[in-house]
């Protein structure tokens, strides 16, 4: 199987880099033939790689250095072609893929130009094509008003909710949610400039910021 994998690699970036060492032994004065195109496999490979670059913070100049380097072999309409057959792929598929989006907004919000703001869009479907709340869109303004409707006890509900508002959750529901839910405690603990992503600190300072926003509010559910 290793040996399978090895072999594979090689061949990826022989085709990558236009199998250099080939050109090199047929001689001057031989015309080089253009190296084959990337398949999806290969630019999936690729993307992974770049993925995982963003993931370990390496910063938008790494980012774009990146992509750059790898201009000559993969144009930005390239990948922008590549990108919205993937997403159709991604789409189709019940799993979750949570991680994997999450690292795609983390991608767009660098600001690399198209391949980045195309990655951030797929991103943000896979996040909420299953939520109906719109929390789940991790942007800022969201995270208030969810805290404007938290209770403390499930029997409290919000009377004559219009269709379409936040649906009213308990601290326990969302202790739960967050539980379950890396990516959202990673983004809910972003968006309140915390470092921790533990559950319990993250419901403590929501509280925190309602009770701050809200200070006639007692401590228990409003009635």
């Amino acid at each position: 199987m290793l040996k399978r994998v090895i072999q594979w690699l090689k061949r990826f970036f022989e085709r990558l880099f236009g199998g250099t060492q080939t050109a090199a032994k047929a001689g001057a004065g031989v015309q080089k033939e253009p190296p084959p195109p990337l398949t999806d496999t290969d630019l999936e490979f690729l993307f992974a790689e770049l993925l995982e670059g963003v993931h370990q913070a390496r910063g938008q100049a790494w980012a774009n250095r990146w992509l750059q380097n790898i201009e000559g072999r993969v144009s930005t309409e390239s990948w922008v072609g590549w990108l919205q057959r993937f997403s159709e792929k991604l789409l189709a598929s019940p799993t979750p893929n949570n991680e994997l989006a999450a690292r795609m907004v983390q991608l767009g919000e660098l600001e690399v130009g198209d391949v980045g703001d195309v990655a951030y869009d797929i991103g943000m479907q896979l996040l909420t094509r299953n939520q109906a709340e719109p929390i789940f869109e991790y942007e800022g303004p969201d995270v208030v008003p969810l805290m404007t409707k938290v209770e403390e006890t499930s029997d409290v509900s919000v009377e004559n909710q219009p269709e379409g508002e936040l649906e009213t959750i308990t601290l326990e529901q969302l202790f739960v949610m967050l539980q379950q839910d890396e990516n959202l405690r990673q983004m809910v603990s972003q968006q309140l400039g915390i470092e921790t992503d533990d559950p319990n600190v993250i419901v403590q300072a929501l509280v925190e910021q309602f009770q701050a926003e809200n200070p006639s509010a007692p401590d228990g559910a409003q009635t």
